[in-house]
């Protein structure tokens, strides 16, 4: 359980750093950024929502919770591009 919990955080961790890397090298491109930023938020959503399902406690509102994190993200990140 302790390693498949590390291997969750890891590939969290890499979609994570992989986004601001992917984002960061977009910088100047408001409109790519705003793409990579929303396939990030996605990937985010979809990791919470495939980990709370393998660890069997998956519920409305943690996707709710996810999905809002993600949105709340996206909308920061458009401002942040305004």
């Amino acid at each position: 359980m302790k390693q498949t919990n590390l291997l969750h955080t890891l590939v969290l961790f890499c979609i994570l750093i992989g986004g601001t890397l992917t984002l960061w090298s977009a910088r100047g491109n408001v409109n790519l950024q705003l793409i990579i930023g929303s396939i990030t938020a996605a990937a985010y959503v979809a990791w919470g929502i495939i980990h709370h399902a393998l660890s069997g406690d998956l519920h409305s509102r943690v996707v709710i919770e996810y999905v809002l994190v993600g949105l709340i993200a996206i909308v920061l990140l458009m401002t942040l591009a305004v």
